[in-house]
């Protein structure tokens, strides 16, 4: 099965929700449901029936596709318009006003990175009883951010991680993590109004960045797109397989909003993120010349061990893990031979005419750093076989370079900051030498 651990997480997240909502809901059965082994190790035949265009310069009409070069964005995510749910700041180090700091974009730049990634609450700037009123005064602070990215030769990806009708931390258990998320009332992939209100964020955005290259913007539509199953669907999975149902809500989600977008700025490049969690390319969505995205955190008993909002997903008894990553009598799990196999669909993609991004990836901060070094050195050395780009989760914070408090790090004081050196170096050379 090519299906990134990344996903069997979500997977393993909604199996404990849903579990609260019927009995004898299983893992094997959510997967019969999602399809996703299926569609994972069928993707490269269904990318070569499709002959997609590129994403970046879209064929002629009649002409045959054209190999895709990825674009070679490297960079963090940047987390000041994260979440309105203030409990994540207890993990993450940003103060929820927005105010995206200048010194991220001069460092990230002096370092030689060039892409950084905002992926934001849209509640934030948006009336949470009409949908459709926008507070612009707080939607200066992403003026601002592309200004910076302008001002600093960085290219800005305007993300809604929590899009109206939509957010995957809703999957959360709060009895299990601790963690207090306020979730979305309705559903984009059920409710038409909702569905028009995920369009009217978008096109509003279109309509106030119009003219911003796209060398320099790009939209990234929701994070992690996946419509959850009911516990009938799932129990009834082997009979109806009613996954591609859904992840066909999602395409034509999707699409409106990639229509309404390009009815106000037809050049704007738009990524869209794998399904099932950002793991699974989405070929129906080949032919609107969105690039594909990838989120990597394989495997998830190493980036995620001990942490708090994986309770629940790991039974928080794993082992502390080494790279290549073994089981508890020694046989390994996980090397970088696997990496490869997990991420050639994805690679495929490019010489069909789909460029693709790994817009998130690393390694929580209880992670020993050697064994961190080690995991980013086997998955940024195959990610640079794809040729393709990538980004950290945090540029400040546990999954990043700066403040990560990760015991064991030998740390180089930055400023008011500890910086992880080795990782940063490590980050470097592999980016050069991509």
């Amino acid at each position: 099965m090519v299906l990134s651990l990344a996903g069997q997480v979500v997977i393993s997240m909604i199996t404990t929700n849903l579990s609260s909502q019927a009995a004898g809901v299983s893992r094997r059965a959510l997967l019969k449901y999602l399809g996703l082994s299926a569609a994972a190790t069928a993707l490269p035949r269904a990318v070569a029936a499709l002959g997609a265009p590129s994403a970046l310069a879209p064929a002629e009409s009649g002409s045959a596709s054209s190999p895709a070069k990825n674009p070679q964005w490297y960079g963090f995510n940047l987390l000041e318009y994260f979440s309105t749910d203030p409990d994540w700041m207890k993990y993450f180090p940003y103060k929820n006003d927005g105010m995206f700091l200048e010194d991220d974009f001069r460092w990230i730049r002096d370092w030689g990175f060039n892409w950084v990634r905002l992926p934001m609450d849209y509640r934030f700037w948006t009336d949470s009883h009409n949908p459709f009123n926008m507070h612009e005064e707080n939607v200066v602070p992403i003026d601002r951010a592309i200004r910076l990215g302008e001002k600093y030769g960085i290219h800005v990806n305007v993300c809604l991680h929590r899009a109206p009708g939509y957010c995957i931390l809703d999957i959360m258990d709060e009895a299990l993590t601790g963690i207090h998320v306020t979730k979305e009332r309705t559903s984009v992939f059920a409710d038409s109004r909702t569905q028009d209100a995920f369009v009217y964020q978008w096109t509003y955005f279109a309509d106030r960045y119009k003219g911003i290259s796209s060398d320099k913007l790009s939209f990234n539509l929701v994070n992690e797109p996946l419509d959850l199953p009911t516990a009938a669907e799932t129990e009834k999975a082997e009979e109806t397989k009613p996954g591609q149902r859904h992840l066909k809500d999602y395409v034509r989600v999707a699409r409106a909003a990639i229509d309404g977008i390009r009815k106000h700025d037809p050049q704007r490049l738009v990524i869209v993120d794998g399904y099932a969690g950002g793991t699974a390319a989405i070929p129906d969505l080949f032919d609107t010349h969105a690039m594909q995205s990838c989120h990597t955190y394989r495997p998830a008993q190493l980036t995620h061990y001990q942490c708090e909002w994986a309770r629940g997903t790991l039974t928080g008894s794993e082992p502390e893990p080494t790279w290549p990553l073994k089981d508890n009598t020694g046989n390994v799990i996980s090397d970088r031979e696997m990496l490869t196999r997990t991420f050639q669909p994805w690679g495929e993609l490019a010489g069909q005419g789909v460029p693709i991004h790994f817009g998130e990836m690393g390694c929580y901060k209880h992670t020993p750093p050697q064994v961190v070094l080690a995991w980013f050195s086997d998955t940024l050395s195959v990610l640079g076989e794809l040729h393709t780009g990538w980004a950290l989760w945090n540029f400040r914070g546990p999954f990043g370079v700066l403040d990560t408090e990760r015991p064991g790090t030998k740390y180089e004081k930055w400023h008011d900051h500890q910086l992880d050196r080795p990782l940063l170096n490590l980050l470097q050379q592999k980016m050069k030498s991509s």
